[in-house]
């Protein structure tokens, strides 16, 4: 069975084979019924209104593969033919028709307001991006990754943006270079002396009760020692990474300082 509706030249219609296949007319019989009505519209003054929603085409029989007369009908074209069906079974299927037409019009519809759509709300994503990684002062790495989640999540291609290679060395959490280096300090401890010194400050984004959550953020004078990268907890938020080879430098910094 073919489609109830379908689109062609643009404009959802149906045609005579589709509307004798579905109320089980003879299609002959279909298409001197649009030719009926066809004739009383010109009668009425209204030949251009049948010329909009009557399209006079042809099909090829699949068997002797000649060609046939058959009308492509628009949703009032079918509601006029249509009209004198009036068994139970008819109008069933008359039902199905003007549910099938809203409903491909509709589809039609959202395929073309999505694109202008989605162009807006990828270019506000962007800008979003721009702003977060300024203001989180978040690393090259992390600033690609933002960009390619906003590009996949409206379908946008990757493949215009840099493939980041992390050439510099490994950067780690402070609470691991405390242990490899044995600093007899906490993490917490080690962070309260970095904010006291500038090279940590706090920062808040709002949580999803309504409230605030403060996270950590290396500053820029910070940035000799780490930098900030993406929070794997949370997108929102940083987590301030270290260069190994800088940390030996922080090291009299942490055990000569004392925060209470």
């Amino acid at each position: 069975m073919k489609d109830l509706v379908f689109v062609e030249n643009n404009e959802v219609v149906t045609d005579s084979l589709v509307i004798a296949e579905m109320f089980g007319k003879d299609h002959n019989k279909v298409v001197r019924d649009i030719e009926n009505q066809i004739s009383k519209l010109k009668e009425a003054g209204e030949e251009k209104w049948g010329v909009a929603n009557f399209g006079d085409t042809q099909y090829q029989h699949p068997q002797n593969k000649q060609l046939y007369p058959k009308y492509n009908l628009t949703e009032d074209g079918f509601a006029i033919v249509a009209m004198s069906y009036t068994t139970p079974e008819a109008m069933k299927m008359k039902v199905k028709f003007i549910q099938e037409f809203k409903r491909m019009k509709k589809y039609i519809q959202q395929q073309v307001k999505q694109p202008g759509d989605n162009v807006i709300e990828f270019e506000k994503q962007l800008i979003g991006v721009k702003y977060t990684s300024e203001i989180l002062r978040v690393d090259e790495s992390s600033k690609i990754k933002m960009l390619e989640a906003a590009h996949t999540q409206h379908g946008v291609p990757t493949n215009h943006l840099p493939v980041y290679v992390e050439s510099e060395e490994l950067k780690k959490p402070i609470s691991e270079l405390l242990k490899e280096y044995n600093v007899g300090i906490s993490a917490i401890k080690a962070n309260k002396i970095l904010l006291t010194v500038g090279i940590l400050e706090i920062k808040y984004r709002p949580s999803s009760k309504g409230g605030t959550k403060e996270f950590k953020s290396v500053t820029d004078k910070g940035k000799y020692y780490g930098l900030n990268a993406i929070s794997p907890q949370n997108p929102k938020e940083t987590q301030p990474l270290y260069y190994p080879s800088k940390f030996s430098e922080l090291i009299p910094l942490l055990t000569g300082q004392e925060v209470s």
